[in-house]
């Protein structure tokens, strides 16, 4: 049934177009009244009738008004206006909004039925049209391998979508993993009236997304980011990607549009918000790629990992960031898709969360909140809000102080040294915290203190070997303790600087 409604403010007249009117004999329906234009605008934005009977002279909102609504609203419906001789002069501004009809008070039943019949065929037709154009759109999205090219451009033609070129772009809704199909569907009667009734293209559900085929394909990046901004005007509040596929120059072309559209959307995550995405977009946000030629990703995350905690134990928010993306440089580098990258900014934050706990690091124990946030890492649609949250996440963890004057990257190096004497340390690793060379950190390091990073890193292992052996604990442990995973080369270390071996230490120490 095609839906009506009436809006009048005399109730004799609503009532009487309801009753004297054969609706269902004639195919439709009336689904409501409303006395003025305010309530009929409520009830279009509801029930989305196909018809509307409108008198011109009513309260609050006139007929006039509620048209000028429905237009700037976007609001498709045919329109029979009603009103009496003295309204005819102020009846014909109606004429600009394209309403169907003009119908003179009392309304003449026998007109009021052609009328209706003449838009219920027009309705019908159009109906047929839409439900053509979608039928089609949907078979050319997959590869036709049986048909002959000649007949899918007949097809074309007689659903009136033979176009000079296509080009497909696909929207898909952000956060609607529960409500996915509603929020499809909601989109979908969004875009339909813009698109279809103005004759800008076909839009249909396809899959998970909503699937546009436009008739003038969108070239260059100013036209992309254009119809971008079109469609959140369009969608409103919601969020969601898009991406674009291209121009194709026949109809059974449009499938290939289709899939470059979709490997499109799944590099979203690479690209820059607030734009149509194309496979070729120089947008991509891929930083260059690290040497990686002699590193594994094992060696790497428990690189990263040390890194980013003595970054944040020693205060230094500034290398955080800059960390990050090293991270990130050497998981592109791996060549990781966006589930892989996730995944592995997952264990890294896991790591490093984990190292802080374990080294009674009690600046942060609001653990649902950290809870919270390695969730989440999976559920970002972009990698630069990826990337902001950790950094803003991992800042917020850093110590509120650090070193401050000229030799501030030395006194990190020692704070570092003196509270992690018991991990692998390496020269590389805090170079790479405090963004220098191997080589010149190294070299500040010994013009300052006198010693090789290494010479001073053994004898603070040594003197905290000596302090544990004097409370009395086996030698392989002390070994374990300060940071020497071979009990050999923990002796060999031990007699250089100590002129005796661990053992005999002990003994003479008792």
């Amino acid at each position: 049934m095609i839906k009506v409604l009436i809006v009048d403010d005399e109730p004799k007249l609503r009532q009487g177009l309801q009753t004297l009117i054969p609706w269902k004999k004639l195919g439709f329906e009336v689904i409501a009244v409303a006395a003025n234009g305010e309530e009929a605008l409520r009830i279009i934005a509801e029930k989305q009738p196909d018809i509307a009977l409108v008198d011109i002279r009513m309260p609050l909102m006139d007929g006039l008004q509620l048209l000028q609504a429905v237009s700037s609203e976007g609001y498709r419906l045919h329109v029979i206006i009603l009103s009496g001789y003295a309204d005819f002069e102020y009846a014909k501004q109606a004429i600009k909004y394209g309403v169907d009809g003009y119908l003179l008070k009392p309304v003449d039943i026998q007109e009021m039925t052609y009328t209706m019949e003449r838009i219920r065929e027009q309705i019908e037709q159009e109906q047929i049209t839409k439900t053509d154009q979608t039928w089609l759109l949907q078979r050319l999205l997959v590869p036709q391998h049986t048909e002959d090219s000649i007949v899918l451009r007949n097809i074309a033609e007689d659903a009136g979508v033979f176009w000079e070129s296509y080009e497909i772009v696909i929207v898909r809704p952000q956060n609607a993993n529960v409500d996915l199909s509603d929020k499809l569907h909601t989109f979908l009667n969004k875009l339909k009236p813009s698109l279809e009734y103005d004759g800008n293209g076909v839009v249909t559900v396809f899959s998970s997304y909503i699937v546009i085929l436009l008739n003038q394909p969108l070239r260059g990046t100013k036209s992309r980011q254009k119809y971008y901004q079109w469609l959140k005007q369009t969608l409103g509040s919601s969020e969601f990607i898009a991406a674009t596929g291209g121009a194709v120059s026949t109809p059974e072309k449009i499938h290939m549009s289709f899939a470059e559209a979709e490997s499109a959307l799944k590099q979203a995550f690479f690209h820059e918000k607030e734009e149509s995405v194309r496979v070729s977009s120089a947008n991509c946000l891929v930083p260059n790629a690290m040497d990686t030629r002699n590193s594994l990703p094992d060696e790497m995350m428990g690189e990263f990992t040390l890194r980013l905690y003595y970054s944040l134990d020693t205060g230094n928010h500034k290398m955080i960031r800059p960390l990050l993306e090293q991270a990130l440089s050497f998981f592109l580098a791996q060549k990781y898709d966006e589930t892989h990258i996730k995944e592995s900014f997952f264990y890294l934050c896991h790591a490093v969360l984990h190292k802080l706990n374990i080294h009674s690091y009690t600046h942060w124990k609001d653990t649902e909140k950290i809870s919270h946030f390695l969730k989440g890492i999976f559920a970002y649609e972009y990698l630069t809000d990826l990337l902001a949250e950790i950094h803003s996440f991992l800042t917020m963890l850093a110590k509120d102080t650090a070193p401050e004057g000229k030799e501030k990257e030395l006194k990190m190096m020692i704070s570092i040294i003196h509270n992690h004497y018991s991990d692998p340390l390496k020269l590389e690793t805090l170079a790479g915290t405090l963004n220098y060379s191997t080589a010149h950190l190294g070299q500040i390091f010994k013009n300052k203190t006198g010693e090789y990073f290494n010479t001073y890193l053994d004898k603070i292992r040594i003197q905290k070997a000596k302090e544990l052996l004097n409370q009395g604990m086996r030698v392989y442990e002390v070994s374990e303790k300060v940071g020497y995973t071979s009990v050999n080369y923990f002796y060999s270390k031990f007699k250089k600087y100590e002129g005796c071996s661990p053992s005999d230490f002990k003994i003479h120490n008792l």
